[in-house]
């Protein structure tokens, strides 16, 4: 790192007063474009860099002071100097990049802050710049610009929930891709699902993606890989902002965002965080015409919900603790009104608390976290055939836990150990007011793991990472009951339980991972690991409606497991330009998978199969993915990546002997073959641009491969969307933007025949403190 301080002394008079002023400019090393944006602090207070990559420090007293620049993407620079006691004093600063891919820490990867680039494995990151850049209305938009990253939200800001996946496993499987805020993790036991709504990007300084199974390190829902996502700290005293924002369907959203630090001489510091966050849409009508024509109770889809998080922090150099409350309601119109006052709604009302306690002690690291999830879903559902039916659902879901990790280090070894307690459990019932049917699930389940994990670097060049984990879980009071059935609820009846004895499962969890980096243009690795996941509460104990059907519960399933081999490199042939290759091949057994019992039901929208979940025996999944970042200059990023996916059953177990369909050789169903993205992120003093392209292939719609009637073909389409963002500084504080998602007003279908938002702008207004 180069730094060039020059002193200034100005003999303009005399002056009384013992204090100074610090004035100066912030460049690039290499290219010596300014930088704006770059983080000044000094004893609790700052400022930072203008579009000229100028700063100033007014009214310092004279002394001895450390100053620290920061820049996401630069080396850290802490420079100690003193301000005399009349001489005003200029520095110029030149900051150096680091290798962003491969110098990035991140934490999913290892349970400990490890730099990407000594990871033997596939670790992709979305930096403060591509948050900023792309055109997304939440955070797992932004995921889908990942290589082998599949994410469901049909229908943008409207749709209910998401799901994000990765590398063939099931576009509809969160369950199988765990998802972590600050390292606790947010899948839910009762469906593996995370409220991607509760998550505002405000919050957000960067997100970390680990590709292939992590169970050795996570447990069961990390089966396909682990999504990590690390909340912004304060650096100033005060520091946040206010922003509007206006779009299509007359969707307003409004977040508040303010938080700050306090050092004190000792080096200890406090730190809070109060964030907001409100939108409102009058919608769109999600239903395609035909539905439209065929019922006359159809309405706009619409959104209200609202948010807020509260953190309080303190930290000095042996120890830190966070503590964490965060808020969410949210409805949401589904479309369809008969006599209720809003129609067809879902609402999720959530709490949620975390604790985070980090210490070192010589060479011993190590954190504990706590956790509190608590989610009321409740729907209500009504709808007019021969005649009227309106029922609600009321579900209570309860997740909690501890995490424990230490990390030591030995000579050549990092040994990192631990283990996990959680407890998930669902309590829910499906109350009709048009009949006497009182439908009830419940059950609970707890996860108990123990862990140790060794990073050995053999050599310089060279890196070998071995783990294992031992998870062990509980099933237990478990029930599917029906009270006062009528025709309603009927047909349901032979599907009732109780009373089960508890069910146990247990699995050792290997992982083994080297890497050869002979110099910073090359990295290789191979790895294999195994992933372990026993089915969601939802699938063990709910019969219900699900995407695209009916499905019954099973309370008989097994876990599934995942063996991944994987083998990849990076290669830098310039230091401008990083290409990327991961190749993979997992073989999955007892995989949990919806299949058709034979039987259909009339949905509303057409006859649809009943489904159960159940475990088909063999998968076979394999594929590659090619990614590609480029910045020529600084002003300029540009990326793009492909990813090939090929996801077959192998080996099939009928669900009963006179069962007719045979699974073996089919496709997997929500699993694209290809996939790509493209974007380029350009930033100038005049406007900054981001530009994203996506592309998803063709995908089966069912288990057996054959026609389906709403979609009109055995796969959906193939899909690409174009989106837009140009936004502008002002006045140093006020950012205007503009936003177009999916510009070329591209109509995505799901299995009901229900199309996306399709184009859709949002004009908005934002003021930095």
């Amino acid at each position: 790192m180069r730094l060039n301080i020059i002193v200034w002394t100005v003999f303009l008079f005399p002056l009384a007063a013992a204090s100074q002023k610090i004035t100066g400019s912030i460049r690039d090393a290499a290219s010596q474009a300014p930088l704006q944006g770059v983080n000044i602090v000094y004893q609790g207070n700052g400022t930072t860099s203008d579009a000229n990559g100028n700063f100033s420090i007014n009214n310092i007293p004279e002394g001895n002071y450390t100053l620290t620049f920061s820049y996401m993407g630069y080396e850290t620079l802490q420079q100690d100097m003193t301000v005399p006691d009349k001489n005003p004093v200029y520095l110029e600063i030149t900051l150096i990049k680091f290798n962003v891919s491969l110098g990035e820490v991140v934490i999913a990867g290892t349970r400990n802050e490890t730099r990407v680039g000594n990871i033997p494995g596939r670790i992709n990151t979305i930096t403060p710049q591509r948050l900023a850049l792309v055109a997304s209305q939440s955070i797992d938009e932004q995921l889908q610009f990942l290589p082998g990253v599949q994410v469901s939200r049909s229908f943008g800001i409207f749709s209910t929930k998401s799901s994000v996946t990765m590398r063939g496993l099931s576009g509809n499987e969160q369950a199988r891709t765990l998802v972590l805020v600050d390292g606790i993790p947010v899948n839910k036991a009762d469906g593996g699902s995370v409220n991607w709504n509760l998550i505002s990007t405000k919050e957000i300084e960067r997100v970390e993606v680990a590709k292939g199974p992590g169970s050795a390190l996570y447990g069961g829902n990390a089966m396909g890989g682990i999504i990590n996502i690390i909340s912004a700290k304060p650096v100033k005293p005060l520091q946040g902002g206010v922003s509007i924002d206006y779009g299509t369907y007359n969707t307003f959203t409004g977040k508040v965002n303010l938080q700050g630090k306090i050092d004190d001489q000792s080096g200890t510091q406090f730190y809070w965080a109060a964030n907001s966050f409100y939108q409102n849409s009058d919608g769109y009508i999600t239903q395609s015409e035909a539905d439209q024509k065929a019922n006359p109770f159809i309405t706009k889809s619409t959104v209200d919900e609202k948010a807020m998080n509260v953190k309080l922090g303190y930290g000095s150099e042996r120890f830190s603790s966070e503590v964490d409350f965060s808020l969410y309601d949210g409805v949401r119109g589904t479309g369809e009104k008969v006599f209720q006052p809003e129609g067809n709604v879902t609402e999720y009302l959530t709490y949620q608390c975390r604790l985070n306690l980090k210490g070192k002690t010589g060479l011993l690291h190590w954190n504990t976290s706590l956790f509190y999830l608590n989610e009321n879903y409740l729907r209500v559902n009504e709808f007019q055939k021969d005649d009227y039916t309106w029922y609600n659902v009321d579900s209570r879901r309860v997740d909690l836990g501890l995490l424990s990790s230490a990390t030591y280090s030995l000579g050549i070894h990092s040994l990192t150990s631990g283990f996990d307690l959680r407890d998930g459990r669902v309590d829910a019932s499906d109350i009709y007011y048009t009949s006497t049917d009182y439908v009830d699930n419940r059950g609970k389940m707890d996860f108990y793991g123990l862990y140790l994990q060794d990073e050995i670097s053999a050599t310089e060049t060279f890196k070998i990472l071995v783990g294992i984990r031992y998870d062990f879980a509980n099933f237990y009071d478990a029930a599917f009951l029906i009270s006062n059935p009528s025709a309603e609820t009927k047909f349901l009846t032979t599907y009732q339980f109780s009373g089960k004895e508890k069910v146990q499962w247990g699995a050792f969890n290997p992982r083994l991972s080297a890497q050869y980096k002979p110099n910073d243009k090359i990295r290789v690795y191979g790895s294999y690991s195994r992933g372990f996941r026993p089915s969601v509460l939802d699938d063990l104990c709910r019969t219900g409606r699900v995407r695209g059907g009916m499905k019954v519960a099973n309370p008989n399933l097994k876990p599934e497991y995942l063996n991944n081999f994987e083998a990849g490199g990076d290669y830098f042939p310039f230091p401008q330009l990083k290409l990327s290759i991961s190749i993979y091949h997992s073989l999955g057994t007892d995989f949990l998978y919806y299949v058709s019992t034979g039987d259909s039901i009339d949905m509303g929208f057409g006859d649809r199969p009943i489904m159960i979940r159940s475990n088909i025996s063999n998968v076979k999944i394999y594929g590659g993915e090619f990614d590609f970042t480029y910045q020529p200059y600084q002003w300029l990023s540009v990326f793009g990546n492909y990813a090939y996916n090929h996801a077959t059953i192998t080996n099939y177990t009928p669900l009963s002997g006179n069962d007719p369909v045979d699974l073996e050789g089919n496709f997997l169903t929500d699993v694209p073959q290809h996939s790509s993205a493209f974007g380029a992120l350009f930033t100038s003093k005049i406007m900054d641009v981001g530009l994203t392209i996506k592309y998803q292939g063709e995908m089966y719609v069912n288990d057996q491969n054959v026609y389906d009637d709403i979609v009109l073909s055995n796969k959906y389409p193939a899909w690409m969307t174009i989106d837009m963002k140009f936004s502008r500084v002002f006045f140093d504080r006020i950012r205007a933007q503009l936003m177009v998602q999916n510009l070329l007003n591209e109509q995505i279908y799901d299995s009901k025949g229900a199309v996306s938002p399709g184009r859709f702008i949002t004009v908005g207004l934002s003021v930095k403190i």
